[in-house]
């Protein structure tokens, strides 16, 4: 059977290892093996019919344990509509069990770890450098003479802070004995970006034509979606990611973002990274995103923060006038057209009259000017009594009931259509207090 993965990277197609389910668990998070079935097949619809071309998901390390193999099994068995991968050491009982977990599989993969430093190979196998990559020779020919019609990649572990040429060696050395993908690891997140980029630039210099690298970054210094992005402008189209980042110490490149990053405005990568050939099959449905991001982060139980790019709850918030005049003057796409992410107005310290007016509106109420000010004062002086970022609606409309606005759920109003209306709606216009809201304005308002 073809390796489609393999051949869809050296056509020029980028190629996406997901770590969420192995590298996400030294992370301290676990999903079970139900939850890494949804997630391959969510994760797979974002890239549509392609995704056997496009995705390897890496379901687990079946050697931690029988809970873990069996959750391995169970994508094994469950997820045809990408690769899935089974992870594990370069010794040679790892490599029968690795056999036995991807045994059935419509697309399986097998990935073995093999050190390339003086210092790794001295913990991990306590031989030098040389003997492991013989060792790890010898490994992939059990794994080929097995007969299975899984593809064996290697993670050469540490490979950035060992010699360029003896890594170029190995990877040549294993793809001539049977191996798919090399996979370069930044195993601490230790690369700056540009040496990031002389490091890849060196390898597909110096391997053989015929290795086709992945890249597996870790973010310990911040530069993981950086670094990734290096390897790709030099050539390189495997890439290794982990939804919200997670993996282990500080994770990995947050596969959200890697998906935004090469998905919107793809045209534009020529003159952003020196891409010139199309790296998608097809464009991916970078809406999927958000919602995918959600699934992680309930299965996982890590919480989605208001500064994550791609999917944080801060985007496409308003809270200061400016931005609330002007949105597009403070994003750099529009976050409702290309992920589906409506712009919502948020009552904080920071708050104008105009994001007050906009609240208020929301909640069917209009307010003279006087009460603009009033309320405007309370948002203020109420978040530094409470020592908080945020003053909840439910909290501000009782405040309007108290200065003798009836009260009101939220109304059905929301998205653009609000933000275009509270806009509009300039506080040198607004009614008195007791004066009954425009027909327009009933429309807005849902009374309990």
């Amino acid at each position: 059977m073809p390796d489609l993965i393999r051949e869809a990277a050296r056509s020029g197609v980028v190629v996406f290892h997901e770590e969420v389910a192995r590298d996400g668990s030294q992370g301290k998070t676990l999903m079970l093996g139900q939850h890494r079935v949804s997630l391959a097949k969510r994760h797979s619809s974002i890239l549509g019919a392609n995704a056997s071309r496009q995705l390897v998901f890496n379901a687990g390390f079946p050697s931690c344990g029988t809970e873990e193999f069996e959750a391995v099994r169970q994508v094994m068995s469950e997820v045809d509509c990408c690769y899935v991968g089974a992870s594990g050491r370069a010794t040679r009982d790892e490599a029968h069990l690795l056999l036995r977990a991807v045994e059935g599989a419509r697309f399986g993969r097998v990935s073995v770890a093999v050190p390339t430093s003086v210092a790794m190979c001295a913990t991990m196998l306590h031989k030098p450098p040389p003997a492991c990559i013989d060792d790890a020779v010898a490994i992939v020919k059990i794994l080929m003479d097995a007969g299975t019609a899984s593809c064996v990649d290697f993670a050469l572990v540490d490979a950035t802070r060992s010699d360029v040429g003896f890594v170029a060696d190995a990877a040549s050395r294993l793809t001539e004995a049977g191996a798919s993908m090399i996979i370069i690891c930044d195993t601490v997140g230790a690369l700056f970006p540009a040496e990031s980029r002389r490091l890849f630039s060196q390898l597909v210099a110096r391997a053989s034509a015929e290795v086709t690298f992945v890249v597996h970054m870790h973010n310990d210094l911040g530069f993981g979606l950086a670094n990734t992005l290096e390897a790709l402008s030099c050539g390189i189209r495997g890439v290794t990611g982990s939804w919200l980042s997670l993996g282990e110490r500080a994770g990995m490149p947050a596969t959200e973002q890697l998906l935004f990053a090469l998905g919107h405005e793809p045209e534009r990568l020529p003159e952003r990274m020196g891409i010139k050939a199309d790296i998608w099959i097809e464009r991916p449905n970078l809406r999927a995103i958000v919602p995918v991001a959600r699934y992680v982060s309930q299965v996982t139980g890590r919480e989605i923060l208001v500064t994550d790019p791609i999917v944080g709850t801060g985007v496409n918030s308003i809270s200061t006038g400016t931005p609330f005049v002007n949105p597009t003057l403070f994003q750099p796409y529009d976050p409702l057209s290309i992920l589906g992410i409506g712009p919502t107005i948020l009552l904080t310290p920071l708050a104008s009259r105009r994001i007050v007016v906009a609240v208020a509106s929301r909640l069917g109420c209009r307010l003279s000017s006087a009460d603009v000010d009033r309320a405007l004062s309370w948002v203020k002086s109420e978040s530094f009594d409470r020592g908080v970022g945020v003053i909840d609606e439910a909290d501000f409309a009782q405040f309007l009931e108290e200065l003798g606005y009836p009260a009101s759920s939220c109304a059905s109003v929301q998205g653009p259509a609000l933000l275009s209306a509270a806009v509009g709606n300039r506080t040198d216009h607004v009614e008195r207090t007791g004066d009954r809201p425009s027909s327009a304005n009933m429309a807005h308002r849902h009374v309990k």
